[in-house]
C-alpha cells in the first residue's frame, strides 16, 4: 500500500512535519525480500481461522479506526463512516448528527463513546435496542475543539480521557475539563491501568492524577513515535516504535529487544500492539499483523498471503476467547485461533492444485497437477520441512498404502514411492485408482487408467502389473467391484459401464452400458460403494443397482436419513463405516452402518474460504482424527479431536426483531412473541427479519431460513443477518430460522408467526358482505325476475279480467241495453198508458163538457120541460165525473213510472205546489199546450194561463225562465 495514501498517518504525520519518518530504508526492505519468501513458504500454513468483513457485509466505508468490546460480547467499530455496532450476526451503522467520521471508540459502563472531527460524547440504547448521541461538546467550559479530532479514548477508574493531537480532556462526574499538556501529543495508550502518553518529537509522559509526568530516559524517543506499550511479567513493558522495532522497559532503563523480527518490525511500521493471553500482538503499516510469544518468537505472521484483506493495521482488539479482531485500511476482519481447520495456501512457490494426499510413517504425502510434495509433520498435526518428491512430475491421481506400502497413480504410470524414491509397478499411463479384487479365493489388485483395466498380482511384497484386461478400452475414472464380481465403471465422459470379468480377470466377457431403459442417464459417471452396496449419485437422489429388475432403482432406505445429502453428487470413504458426502455448497460427514446413517458433521466450505476442485472433490482421512481437504489452491487439514472439543451451543437462533413498512420512510419496529401471532395491515406487506445466533460475535453464523406458506424448500445457507420480503400477499406465515453449531449440527428452529390482514375489501366482514350481497343480489334478482313474472302474471291477469270485463261489460251494455229497451219499450208503454189515458181521460172530459154542453143547449131550448131535478141530476153526474180523482191517480201513477218519481221530486223540492199544479206540470211536461190541458182541468184556456202564472211564481222563475223549458229539464 502507498503510505502517503493511508489517512491514519497522512494528516497527524504531515501536519507534524514527520513525513520523514515514513520513508522505508529501501536497502534494508530489499534485504529482507528473500527473507520474506522463505518466511511466507514456511508460514503459509494457517492455524487459525480468518473471517473476512468486506464493505459490501456491513454498508459503510472501507477503513476502521477503532475497535472495542462490551462486557457482552458486542463489537463496535469506528468507521469512516460512522460507528459499526455487531450484536450476534447483526451489523448496524450509527451515523453521528454531523456525519463526520469517527476515529476512536470506547466501551465504558454501558456507555459507547466516541471521538470525531471537533466532537466528541457517548451512545446508548433505548428501550427498543436503538443507539441514540449524546454530546459531550456542550460541557467544555472556556475551550474548543477547533480542528482537533479525538484519536483516542480511554479510561482510568471513573476518569475517561479524550486525546487529540492538541488536547487531552478529561470527563468526570458529568464534567469536562482540560488537562495541560507541554505540547503536541501522540496516541494516548493504556497499559496494566497505567496511562501514557508521547509528546510528538519529544519523550514519554505517564499522566497522573490529570498530570503528565516525564519518564526519565524516554528522550530515546524524540525521533520516532509510540505506537504500543505492551506489558509483560515483573513489571516490565514492551514499547512498539514505528521505526525503532521493538524497546524493552523495565521501569528505568530502555533497551532495544533483539529478536528474530525486529528488522521486519522496523521496515513494517508497527503502528499498534496488545497483549492477548501470551501472545504479543502487532499490527503494521505494510505486512499485516505479527503474533510473537512473550520470548519474541514468531508464532504467525498473517496478512494478505494468509487471508487477510489488507497489509494497513489500523486497529487490534481482543475479546473473551483471546481471539483477534483486525481493524484495516479496507475492511475488518476477525482472526479465530485454536481452530479445528488449518488450512495449507499456496504461496510464492505454488505446489498448485490438490488431487490426492496420503500420511504415511508421519510423512504427509501431496499429489497435485504439478507432481508430490511431501511434509514432515508435528504430533499437534503441523506441517514443516516442504519438499518435492522428484521423478514426480505431472498429474497425481491417487496416493494410498496398500499392504503397507506407499503406491500412487501419476500420467505416466504407477509407482511404488519407498524411501521418498519412485519405483514403477505399472507402465499403463494414468492410473485413477488401485483397489482390491477377490475372485475364486485368489487376491488380485485392478485399475482404470487413461485406456485399459489393469490386473495386478503380488510378486515378493509389491503390488506389479500383470495384464490388461481385454474387451474394455476406455478412461475411466471411477472403479468399484460388486459383492457378484462385476466391476463398475464411471467412464470419464461417456457415463457408467457394466463389465463382467471371466474367471482369470482377462477379458472382459460381458460390457454392458445401463441408459435410460436402465433408470440412469448416459452423463452420469460417479460410482462408489457405501455400505457394501454400489450406489451411484445423481445430484438429486441415490440409486442402487437391482440386479432382479436389472436397472437403477432409488435407495429410499437410505436417502431418509441423509437429513438432505442425499442429493450429493461426490461420496467418499473416510475409513471403516465413515463417509463424506458432498453436494453444492455443503459436505456433511456420516457413520453408515448396516443401513443405518448418522449425521456426524456438517461442513460449509464457504465459512473457511476453501475453494474444493470443481468434479474432483476430494476428503482424504489421513488418520482416525485428520481429515485432508483438497483445495484449488492447497489444501486443509480437520482435526476431528479439536472439532469435538469446541463449545457445542446447540441453541436455536435468535429472532430479535421485526421490522414492517408501507414506504421507507415509516418504519416500525416490532419484537417478537412466540407465543402470539403479530397482525399487521395489509398496507404494511414489506417485513424485514432481524437476527442472530448465539457464540462469538466475529465468526460469521450461517442461516437457513423459510417462510412457511411462502417459501416451498429451506434457503441456501447465508451470513447476512436480516431477510426481507417485499409485497407479501395477505394471510398467515410463520418465519423459521436455523443455523449451525461449532461442529456442524442444524439446531432447532427459532420461529415467528405473523399474520398480514387482508384490505377492508377481502376481510372476512367483507366476505360476509359480499355473500350477503350477493345472496341479496339473488334475491333481489329472483325477486325481481317474480315480479316480472308477477307483473306478466298480471299483466296476463288484467288482460284476462279486462277481457272478462270487457265481455262483462259487454255483457252489462247488453242486459242495460235490453233493459233500457225494455225499460224505453216499459217507458213506451208507460208513456203509451199514459198517452192513452191522458187522450182518454181528455175525449172523457171533452165528451163531458159536450154532454154538459149539450145538456144545457137542452135546457135553454126545452126550458121547464126538461124538469129540473133530472137537469141537476144529470149534471151532477158531468160535474162529478170532471173531479173523479180515480183517473188521475191511474195518470199520476203512470207518470210517475215514466218520468223517474217526478211528483215526489217536486213535492219534495217545492212544498207550496198544490195538486192542480202538480197536474198542471205534468201535463206541461207532456208538452202539452194550454189548449190541450185545458179541458183535462176543466177550465178554460185563460184559467190555464192563470194557472200557469201563478206556478211560476210557486217556482220561483225568473221572468227570462221558460216555464216548459225547467219543467221539461227537471
Amino acid at each position: 500500500m502507498n503510505l502517503l495514501k493511508s489517512p491514519i498517518w497522512f494528516k497527524p504525520m504531515l501536519t507534524r512535519k514527520r513525513a520523514h519518518s515514513l520513508r522505508i530504508n529501501t536497502l534494508n526492505l530489499g534485504l529482507l525480500i528473500p527473507f520474506l519468501v522463505i518466511h511466507s513458504l514456511f508460514y503459509s500454513q494457517s492455524p487459525y481461522h480468518i473471517t473476512n468483513y468486506k464493505k459490501s457485509d456491513y454498508g459503510a466505508a472501507n477503513q476502521n479506526w477503532d475497535i472495542d468490546l462490551d462486557a457482552n460480547g458486542n463489537v463496535f467499530i469506528a468507521n469512516h463512516k460512522g460507528l459499526l455496532s455487531l450484536s450476534g450476526s447483526h451489523i448496524s451503522l450509527n451515523e453521528l448528527p454531523g456525519k463526520t467520521i469517527i476515529r476512536s471508540v470506547a466501551s465504558i459502563n454501558n456507555r459507547i463513546y466516541t471521538g470525531s472531527f471537533e466532537e466528541f460524547g457517548y451512545w446508548e440504547n433505548d428501550e427498543n435496542g436503538q443507539l441514540h448521541y449524546y454530546s459531550l461538546v456542550p460541557l467544555l467550559t472556556g475551550d474548543s475543539l477547533l480542528n482537533d479530532e479525538i484519536w483516542k479514548i480511554v479510561n482510568v477508574g471513573d476518569q475517561i480521557y479524550f486525546q487529540s493531537f492538541g488536547k487531552l480532556l478529561c470527563y468526570e462526574n458529568h464534567r469536562v475539563s482540560s488537562i495541560t499538556i507541554p505540547g503536541s501529543m501522540m496516541f494516548l495508550i493504556k497499559c496494566n491501568e497505567r496511562l501514557f502518553a508521547q509528546q510528538i518529537d519529544g519523550g514519554l509522559y505517564e499522566i497522573i492524577d490529570k498530570q503528565l509526568i516525564f519518564i526519565e530516559g524516554s528522550q530515546i524517543f524524540s525521533e520516532t513515535e509510540i505506537k504500543a506499550i505492551l506489558p509483560l511479567e515483573n513489571g516490565r513493558f514492551i514499547i512498539g516504535t514505528s521505526s525503532r522495532g521493538l524497546i524493552l522497559f523495565d521501569g528505568l532503563d530502555f533497551q532495544e529487544w533483539e529478536i528474530p523480527v525486529s528488522e521486519q518490525l522496523k521496515a513494517f511500521k508497527i503502528n499498534n500492539g496488545i497483549r492477548i493471553g501470551d501472545r504479543l500482538i502487532f499490527g503494521t503499516i505494510l505486512n499485516g499483523v505479527f503474533i510473537l510469544s512473550l520470548d519474541g518468537e514468531l508464532v504467525y505472521h498473517i496478512n494478505t498471503a494468509t487471508s487477510l484483506q489488507n497489509n494497513t493495521v489500523l486497529a487490534v482488539h481482543g475479546d473473551a476467547d483471546n481471539n483477534l479482531w483486525v481493524g484495516l485500511d479496507k475492511g475488518f476482519d476477525y482472526i479465530a485461533f485454536n481452530t479445528p481447520l488449518v488450512t495449507y495456501i499456496e504461496s510464492a512457490e505454488s505446489f498448485g492444485t490438490v488431487y490426492a494426499a496420503c500420511l504415511f510413517k508421519n510423512t504427509l504425502y501431496v499429489g497435485t497437477n504439478q507432481g508430490i510434495y511431501y511434509f514432515s509433520m508435528y504430533a499437534d498435526g503441523l506441517l514443516y520441512n516442504k519438499k518435492f518428491l522428484n521423478g514426480s512430475q505431472g498429474q497425481v491421481w491417487f496416493i494410498n498404502i496398500i499392504d503397507g506400502a506407499l503406491y500412487c497413480g501419476l500420467n505416466d504410470g504407477t509407482y511404488l514411492i519407498k524411501d521418498n524414491e519412485l519405483t514403477p509397478v505399472s507402465n499403463v499411463s494414468g492410473g485413477y485408482n488401485l483397489k482390491h479384487a477377490t475372485l475364486h479365493d485368489e487376491q488380485f489388485m485392478i485399475q482404470s487408467t487413461y485406456s485399459d483395466l489393469v490386473v495386478y498380482s503380488k510378486q515378493n511384497v509389491t503390488w506389479m502389473q500383470s495384464h490388461t484386461m481385454a474387451g474394455f478400452g476406455a478412461p475411466a475414472r471411477f472403479l468399484e467391484m460388486d459383492h457378484t464380481g462385476n466391476i463398475w465403471l464411471g467412464h470419464t465422459i461417456a457415463g457408467l459401464y457394466l463389465v463382467q470379468p471371466n474367471a482369470g480377470l482377462d477379458t472382459a466377457m460381458l460390457v454392458l452400458k445401463p441408459g435410460i431403459e436402465h433408470g440412469i442417464h448416459d452423463n452420469w459417471n460417479h460410482i462408489y460403494k457405501v455400505d457394501n452396496r454400489i450406489i451411484v449419485p445423481t445430484g438429486q437422489a441415490l440409486l442402487q443397482w437391482d440386479a432382479i429388475q436389472n436397472k437403477m432403482v432409488p435407495y429410499h432406505e437410505l436417502a431418509m436419513q441423509l437429513e438432505g445429502f442425499e442429493a450429493s453428487h461426490t461420496i467418499l470413504s473416510a475409513g471403516p463405516g465413515k463417509y463424506w458426502f458432498i453436494k453444492e455448497n455443503e459436505v456433511g460427514f456420516f457413520e453408515i452402518r448396516f443401513g443405518k446413517a448418522e449425521l456426524l458433521y456438517r461442513l460449509l466450505p464457504q465459512m473457511y474460504s476453501l475453494s474444493m476442485v470443481e468434479d474432483y472433490e476430494n476428503i482424504v482421512a489421513l488418520n482416525d482424527s485428520l481429515q485432508l481437504i483438497c483445495l484449488e489452491n492447497g489444501f486443509s487439514i480437520l482435526n476431528l479431536q479439536r472439532l469435538n472439543r469446541l463449545p457445542d451451543l446447540n441453541a436455536p437462533p435468535l429472532i430479535s426483531e421485526v421490522v414492517f413498512w408501507k414506504t421507507s420512510e415509516n418504519k416500525i419496529r416490532y419484537k417478537p412473541d412466540t407465543d402470539s401471532k403479530k397482525q399487521f395491515k395489509h398496507s404494511h406487506n414489506n417485513l424485514q427479519f432481524i437476527f442472530s445466533a448465539p457464540g462469538p460475535v466475529g465468526k460469521k453464523k450461517y442461516f437457513q431460513y423459510k417462510l412457511h406458506s411462502f417459501d416451498i424448500d429451506w434457503s441456501d445457507w447465508i451470513t447476512t443477518s436480516e431477510i426481507t420480503y417485499n409485497r407479501l400477499p395477505p394471510g398467515s406465515y410463520t418465519f423459521m430460522l436455523r443455523t449451525l453449531t461449532n461442529q456442524g449440527v442444524i439446531t432447532q428452529n427459532a420461529q415467528v408467526s405473523i399474520k398480514i390482514r387482508p384490505p377492508w375489501y377481502l376481510s372476512y366482514f367483507s366476505f360476509a358482505f359480499y355473500v350477503l350481497f350477493f345472496v341479496g343480489l339473488v334475491w333481489l334478482i329472483r325477486l325481481n325476475y317474480l315480479r316480472r313474472n308477477w307483473k306478466n302474471q298480471e299483466e296476463i291477469l288484467r288482460k284476462e279480467q279486462e277481457k272478462i270485463l270487457l265481455q262483462k261489460e259487454q255483457a252489462e251494455s247488453e242486459v242495460i241495453r235490453l233493459s233500457n229497451e225494455k225499460l224505453q219499450s216499459e217507458i213506451m208503454l208507460k208513456n203509451s198508458q199514459l198517452a192513452n189515458s191522458t187522450m182518454a181521460l181528455l175525449r172523457k172530459n171533452e165528451l163531458l163538457g159536450n154532454l154538459q154542453e149539450e145538456l144545457n143547449r137542452q135546457r135553454e131550448e126545452l126550458g121547464q120541460r126538461l124538469p129540473r131535478k133530472y137537469f141537476m141530476r144529470i149534471n151532477r153526474l158531468i160535474e162529478n165525473s170532471f173531479k173523479s180523482d180515480q183517473e188521475w191517480e191511474v195518470f199520476e201513477k203512470l207518470f210517475d213510472q215514466a218520468h223517474e218519481n217526478f211528483f215526489q221530486r217536486l213535492k219534495s223540492d217545492y212544498p207550496g205546489l198544490t195538486p192542480s199544479d202538480l197536474r198542471l206540470c205534468a201535463y206541461l211536461r207532456l208538452n202539452l199546450s194550454s189548449k190541450e190541458i185545458a179541458p183535462l182541468l176543466n177550465i178554460s184556456v185563460r184559467g190555464v194561463e192563470e194557472r200557469r202564472y201563478r206556478l211560476r211564481k210557486r217556482l220561483h222563475l225568473a221572468s227570462e225562465q221558460n216555464l216548459i223549458e225547467f219543467i221539461l229539464a227537471y
